[in-house]
């Protein structure tokens, strides 16, 4: 064994022999007491395990303290991920400095080199491997190193920064790559190329993808707390009108056709999903079509062949006569209208030109009429009021704008076919 081997050796067994207080300094500060604690405290910090913190008390490595505390995932509120760009600013000195020995240099300084070159590219594939392990851990514990909802959500964002940063540091490996994958075939070292290729190159697509999918979770949880706050102002400012109202026993709501949904209370309605057939909608038809074509065939049973006898051909003298209905009437006027016309026609405005639909109300007549239209190739414009709730559960309209359909490409308005 090395003379090297024997101090990490050595250093390996101080360390178990002063577990006790290895353990006891992970958790917090140190200090002295008999002689034998004094003893174990001098030993390790000789060993540079103990660092000082205050006089006569002392602190676990730093660098230890992260090694502990990545072998059992657990993380201090807003840790840093670790930046690889200084790591990768060191790998670059280092190659550069490894091709000039190749040219110029001794064999065993040259092989020094390489394995610093070596060293600083498992470093910053270890970085990069620590912080997809520790934003996994963060997420899936939803921030468990703090329990305040406030600091949970400012980690979010910290982490959302922080994440940006480190997917720039990641793809900037690609630059790296290329640069020792061009310059190692000439230089004579395409071994190194292949240790460069094989370590980081082929790794970047997944290790960008985990952090976009980091980056995602991130986002999300982001918007679900913006969501989730604006509805705790809300039910915030409600419970305190009923501590300050304690005797109500609720009011009464002038209910109108502008009224909110969201007012009235939900109730389950008892019905039996199925296609409406008389939806105008292609879409719709052509599933019922499709739906229908896949019923298999009634089964009818064999009729017998028998004589019928003599029979009488009865003509039937009525006639059935179809009478259009008022609103079929005033759609057909009104496309004939549209057709015409080179602005707009407002459907609440030509409802109220005609006396036929004065039992027909604004909202039944623009729904109706919307939907046929739509069904005939018109453009149809929806006039939006103000609204005013934040989160509409639908999107009211008062007026619909009618507008002739456009001309098919190639096809002049007016020509036939």
């Amino acid at each position: 064994m090395t003379e090297r081997g024997d101090q990490v050796q050595k250093l390996l067994a101080g360390l178990a022999r002063h577990a006790d207080l290895v353990a006891e300094a992970y958790e917090g500060p140190v200090s002295g007491g008999d002689r034998a604690r004094d003893t174990a405290i001098e030993t390790l910090f000789n060993l540079s395990v103990l660092k000082p913190y205050d006089e006569g008390v002392y602190r676990l490595n730093p660098r230890l303290r992260e090694f502990i505390s990545d072998h059992f995932s657990s993380y201090l509120a807003f840790q840093a991920l670790r930046r690889v760009s200084g790591t990768m600013a060191q790998a670059r000195e280092q190659w550069s400095e490894l091709r000039r020995l190749k040219i110029s240099g001794s064999p065993r300084e040259r092989a020094r080199m390489e394995n610093a070159l070596d060293e600083s590219i498992v470093e910053i594939a270890y970085s990069i491997e620590h912080n997809l392990a520790m934003l996994h851990s963060l997420i899936s514990t939803q921030y468990g190193n703090v329990d305040d909802l406030t600091s949970k959500l400012r980690q979010n964002r910290y982490y959302a920064r922080q994440v940006d940063a480190f997917l720039r540091d990641v793809e900037s490996i690609d630059a790296f790559v290329d640069m020792v994958a061009d310059e190692a075939i000439a230089s004579g070292l395409p071994h190194v190329r292949n240790v460069v290729s094989r370590r980081l190159g082929a790794r970047r697509l997944d290790w960008t993808s985990q952090i976009k999918d980091a980056q995602s979770a991130i986002s999300k949880r982001l918007f679900e707390a913006k969501l989730m706050e604006m509805q705790l102002r809300r039910l915030s400012r409600f419970a305190l009108w009923l501590t300050r109202n304690k005797t109500l026993d609720g009011w009464d709501v002038d209910v109108q056709e502008t009224t909110s949904h969201s007012v009235g209370g939900a109730c389950t309605l008892g019905f039996r999903p199925q296609p409406d057939v008389g939806d105008p909608d292609p879409v719709t038809m052509d599933g019922l079509l499709a739906a229908v074509a896949r019923l298999p065939a009634k089964p009818t049973a064999p009729q017998a062949r028998t004589d019928p006898g003599p029979q009488m051909l009865v003509e039937d003298e009525d006639t059935i006569e179809f009478t259009m209905s008022v609103q079929h009437a005033a759609l057909d006027e009104l496309a004939q209208v549209a057709q015409r016309a080179h602005v707009p026609i407002s459907l609440l405005a030509f409802k109220q030109g005609h006396a036929s639909l004065a039992q027909t109300s604004d909202a039944v007549w623009m729904v109706f009429a919307s939907a046929q239209l739509r069904s005939r190739k018109f453009e149809l414009e929806f006039v939006h009021g103000i609204e005013l709730d934040p989160f509409p559960i639908n999107e009211p309209f008062h007026d619909v704008n009618v507008l002739a359909p456009r001309p098919e490409a190639g096809v002049r308005p007016g020509s036939t076919s």
